[in-house]
């Protein structure tokens, strides 16, 4: 006797209908016909009387419905307590993953720690680099963040492990004319409308100032109001805009071209250790071995 035949059993004692209890088992009726037939072999007892126009259960069915409804009903409980309590154990990682990232050296940490902790799930967040790392680690809305090194440079507050050098790069539509070159210089930039948003150009300080650019001779007309209208911009070929992403991301319309006079940064994870809990430090040991590897 198993589960699938008792749980027939129970609904067509319940429904005295073959064809109602396999609606509500959302199963066929010679499936569950089949099920009280091989229930009946295996006991040796008839459970049901059933014509063509009626079903009814037997005097031995009626007591084994009695003794078999509430045993079901508390195993029912039982399960759904035991999930209730598996799902109490269980721990989630808040990650901010930016989408301008090479995620390559995050994903192998991440299998890494979800074979060793099956219960902590790692939920991530992605992000364009509109949102303050730091702010959001402090207050505990998210426990990592897959961010560069400039957004938590001057916290002390936070640790941070380089993963991966970044370079900046000039996007710009197919059809622009800086799209034939292979690389670039501010020089070549004379003239051009660089195209900003709220993003990582203006974060990083120690990259380049408005007042430089426009000593170069680079056009900045006002800031688009968010990093995807940034994108679109850039895409009907208005102009150009700079951004730090990994050497295999790519843009959908857009040619990214390499720009070596601006200096590197670092994409990685940052936390802060005051409030960081022991599967986000597991976390970042994992991430420290698989640099070495």
């Amino acid at each position: 006797m198993n589960t699938t035949q008792i749980s027939c059993f129970l609904e067509v004692a319940q429904q005295l209908s073959f064809a109602r209890a396999a609606e509500a088992l959302y199963s066929s009726q010679p499936v569950v016909s089949y099920q009280i037939k091989s229930l009946e072999e295996e006991l040796g007892v008839r459970l049901f009387s059933r014509n063509n126009r009626s079903v009814a259960l037997t005097e031995a069915g009626t007591y084994l419905y009695t003794r078999l409804a509430p045993i079901s009903r508390q195993l029912s409980e039982a399960v759904t307590v035991a999930q209730a309590i598996q799902d109490r154990e269980r721990s989630v990682i808040l990650m901010l993953v930016r989408r301008l990232a090479d995620y390559s050296s995050l994903t192998g940490t991440i299998k890494d720690f979800s074979d060793a902790h099956p219960s902590t799930q790692i939920d991530i967040i992605s992000r364009p680099g509109d949102d303050n790392v730091c702010k959001l680690l402090h207050s505990g809305a998210i426990q990592l963040a897959f961010c560069f090194q400039y957004e938590v440079l001057s916290n002390s507050r936070l640790q941070f492990l380089p993963l991966k050098r970044i370079d900046y790069y000039v996007l710009v539509s197919k059809e622009h004319p800086l799209s034939s070159y292979k690389q670039l210089s501010l020089a070549d930039l004379r003239g051009e409308k660089l195209i900003l948003a709220d993003s990582e150009l203006q974060k990083n300080t120690q990259l380049i100032s408005h007042k430089e650019l426009t000593k170069n001779g680079v056009l900045i007309p006002p800031m688009c109001s968010s990093f995807d209208g940034m994108l679109l911009t850039v895409e009907s070929g208005v102009g150009f805009t700079i951004l730090p992403c990994g050497s295999r991301k790519r843009f959908s319309d857009l040619v990214k071209i390499a720009v070596p006079s601006l200096p590197h940064t670092f994409i990685g994870l940052a936390w802060d250790p005051s409030t960081a809990s022991a599967p986000v430090l597991e976390f970042v040991e994992l991430a420290k071995q698989n640099i070495k590897r």
